[in-house]
């Protein structure tokens, strides 16, 4: 069982009684929504973009476009007093018309290891003014993180798997090297089965046979829209991978794998126990957070 985790800070959800006295929020990441509710000011959150899922109950929000197309008009409608933004926020023009309208922002770093994490979380906790609850939630992180990686497998090859990140009527696109996937598989102690090309490349049945993967990975999303399980495998570019045909997949919610917030050590251990095959992997600690609730 997970052990429960006590804190003197409170690091939960936030109620709107917790929000009193801050600036109206407009988020744009999903992990960088997920950051804001852990620090307890969910309550100030009026706007986010679609990738924004989780809690559930931001989806009830106004949306303001995609991450990487966000909508300035819908932004400057919300009247808010700060805009959160991911590294990969975009574009341009629209944070460009946002800045000139005299919009606050702040942009958190890229997020792609233990270390840049804690210090988004830093960022968005001084934004916010929340900084004792920001140093409460990266020790929380940082104490997690050491618990995953004293607990993975050591084996002498690490598992390999091909990353499919989406999957449509051409062929699914693979991960390479340098993209959140990749450093998610590292987390778990495995590695990127395609290592020539970086970010994310429509993959052929020629290369996916090349990289030779362990396992294949995607996200439940997009397992769905082919069908499920078996149409999935089934497709040509796949189909005569062995781990394709032993059934060697695994699925997860994207957001909770490749979100890169606060959840991040506990889907890397899910990952892990996953792809070593090792369901009795050492547990790590509830955390509010990942209930979605205060």
């Amino acid at each position: 069982m997970r052990r429960r985790a006590l804190f003197a800070l409170p690091l939960g959800l936030a109620t709107p009684a917790l929000a009193q006295g801050m600036p109206r929020l407009v988020v744009a990441g999903g992990g960088i929504a997920e950051i804001v509710c852990a620090l307890g000011a969910r309550g100030a959150i009026v706007g986010a973009d679609s990738t924004s899922l989780f809690p559930t109950d931001l989806r009830q929000l106004p949306q303001i476009g995609y991450l990487r197309a966000l909508s300035a008009e819908g932004v400057l409608s919300l009247q808010p007093g700060l805009l959160l933004l991911a590294h990969e926020a975009g574009p341009p023009p629209a944070l460009a018309q946002l800045r000139a309208a005299g919009v606050n922002m702040v942009r958190a770093p890229r997020i792609e290891s233990p270390a840049t994490l804690m210090r988004a979380v830093t960022v968005v906790a001084e934004a916010l003014g929340r900084q004792a609850q920001g140093q409460a939630l990266n020790a929380a992180l940082e104490q997690d993180f050491a618990t995953l990686a004293a607990s993975l497998p050591r084996p002498a090859t690490p598992p390999s798997a091909l990353f499919l990140l989406a999957a449509g009527a051409g062929a699914p696109m693979a991960s390479g090297r340098g993209t959140s996937a990749e450093a998610m598989l590292r987390l778990a102690g495995a590695r990127s089965a395609i290592q020539s090309y970086e970010g994310y490349r429509a993959v052929t049945a020629e290369a996916a046979l090349a990289a030779a993967p362990d396992w294949v990975v995607a996200p439940s999303h997009t397992v769905e829209s082919s069908g499920g399980i078996a149409p999935f495998l089934a497709q040509p570019q796949l189909a005569l991978l062995p781990a394709a045909r032993a059934g060697r997949l695994v699925t997860f919610d994207s957001l909770y794998m490749l979100g890169f917030g606060p959840r991040t050590a506990h889907a890397a251990r899910d990952l892990a126990a996953a792809l070593h095959a090792r369901p009795d992997l050492a547990a790590l600690p509830e955390r509010p957070w990942l209930r979605g609730a205060a």
